[in-house]
């Protein structure tokens, strides 16, 4: 072969890879917004009360505080395990397929949580600071359950997604088209 024509196979090979990298990023972002809006729909927002300036969760529990962060997870985890499953089958550039899940299911997780809190009601504990007492309000939609001075983007539930993600992944590569073909009897 010429120069040339491993040049031309070359470049074609990572034009190849950055699509598959930009398609990857843009399907797990997708999904993302789409499983935040399904968040907030499945989402029962607790009640709670306003007293002194504070709002508190009635009634009082981390189980009922905690539904809306077990509720991301149940949506997240299987969601980035079948998105990444489906990414496995795409054979060729494989690296390219793994960093490609990873940075989607990331972002995807952190877009899955601005769309879910955007959509959901305000922080109750900003309400609560004008209002009178005893005023009932809804709780907000946030991955903070049950301690509300947490940062939420400091949860541990945001690595649902990139771990149902990792798992789809590794199960496809490990199981993929060997794993499951039945042995020749011949």
């Amino acid at each position: 072969m010429s120069d040339q024509v491993v040049v031309e196979q070359e470049r074609r090979s990572a034009a190849g890879a950055l699509g598959r990298l930009g398609v990857l990023v843009a399907v797990f972002v997708a999904a993302g917004a789409g499983a935040g809006v399904v968040w907030e729909r499945l989402w029962d927002a607790p009640g709670g009360l306003t007293y002194q300036g504070q709002w508190y969760l009635e009634p009082a529990g981390p189980d009922v505080a905690f539904e809306g962060v077990a509720l991301f997870v149940l949506i997240a985890f299987p969601l980035g395990l079948v998105l990444a499953a489906l990414a496995g089958l795409w054979r060729g550039h494989e690296v390219v397929t793994l960093v490609g899940v990873l940075a989607g299911a990331a972002l995807a997780s952190v877009v899955m949580y601005a769309v879910g809190s955007a959509l959901g009601p305000a922080d109750p504990q900003a309400l609560a600071a004008g209002a009178p007492d005893y005023t009932p309000l809804s709780g907000d939609l946030a991955l903070t359950a049950p301690d509300s001075d947490r940062e939420p983007w400091l949860s541990t539930a945001l690595v649902a997604f990139p771990a149902g993600a990792m798992a789809g992944l590794v199960g496809t590569y490990l199981l993929g088209s060997r794993g499951l073909r039945r042995p020749s009897r011949g």
